[in-house]
């Protein structure tokens, strides 16, 4: 159960400028004129038990602020991550695969009371408590006008681009921040699913600044599969991870490529092709 605290806490009157973000004056609408706003220090406070997930995703700030009309409520949480794949990454764990999405800011789902949207580095939580009661409000709209005060113009992070439109399964295009697949070697990755033949297969792509650090990770995967090959040089390599299974790997550049859950190689090729041709 989430729990607010108010100790320890900024507070910002509403509809000032903070941090890059300004709450809307709501006609109709209550509010108590205060936003709630924790750092990495005190966000425990307001998601206690899932704090140190957020602060995987370069979590940096969060703004609250609230209304009330009449028998209905309104929250919204504002969430900082610093940078579009990690906002990105967060709201893309966190979206059901059957969720319908919209473009609301970059994109966004909703259900009759909760709308989530992501923009820029911002991933955006709205709560509502019986909205239908306001005659005219309309929790999409709002949601698309707030967006827009956040950024304009937002674009997908280029890793997401990457991966083939075709076979692709719906909302399967995530960030995963640390320890990939398990292994802490391999760090951040970007994975999406594919359905081929009747079976579901998962492609990665892990980008680092140069290709030492490509190299060096390579190496120890290849130790850790206890593979037997003697040249390490660009190129594809097949290993047998006691954990996830067969690894089909790619290593171009700065570009770590990799795919798992296929029974051919073949399969899979030409869709590691795809993603090496659009790598500069």
């Amino acid at each position: 159960m989430r729990k607010i605290f108010l100790f320890g806490l900024m507070l910002f009157p509403l509809g000032i400028w903070a941090q890059g973000v300004v709450f809307p004056t709501l006609e109709g609408w209550k509010s108590d004129g205060k936003v709630l706003v924790f750092n990495k220090d005190n966000l425990y406070e307001h998601i206690d038990g899932a704090s140190e997930f957020y602060l995987s995703y370069g979590f940096e700030s969060l703004q609250v602020a609230s209304w009330k009309n009449e028998g209905s409520e309104l929250t919204v949480e504002v969430y900082d991550h610093g940078d579009p794949l990690h906002a990105y990454g967060i709201y893309s764990i966190e979206k059901s695969a059957k969720a319908e999405t919209s473009p609301i800011g970059l994109e966004g789902y909703s259900d009759a009371t909760i709308l989530n949207f992501v923009t820029g580095k911002f991933y955006v939580k709205i709560n509502s408590t019986q909205p239908e009661k306001v005659v005219g409000f309309s929790l999409k709209s709002f949601a698309i006008d707030f967006a827009k005060t956040l950024g304009t113009n937002p674009e997908y992070p280029k890793v997401i681009g990457l991966f083939p439109k075709d076979n692709l399964q719906p909302n399967s295009c995530q960030y995963i921040p640390t320890e990939f697949m398990g292994l802490g070697f391999l760090g951040s990755a970007v994975r999406a699913k594919y359905s081929l033949g009747g079976a579901e297969i998962t492609l990665f792509i892990i980008e680092r600044t140069d290709l030492a650090e490509v190299e060096k990770m390579v190496l120890k995967y290849i130790s850790y599969a206890e593979a037997k090959i003697k040249k390490v040089a660009e190129g594809d390599f097949l290993l047998k991870d006691p954990f996830n299974g067969t690894v089909c790997l790619r290593w171009k550049g700065n570009y770590l490529l990799g795919a798992t859950g296929f029974s051919d190689q073949k399969r899979v090729a030409p869709l590691l092709d795809q993603i090496s041709g659009m790598l500069k």
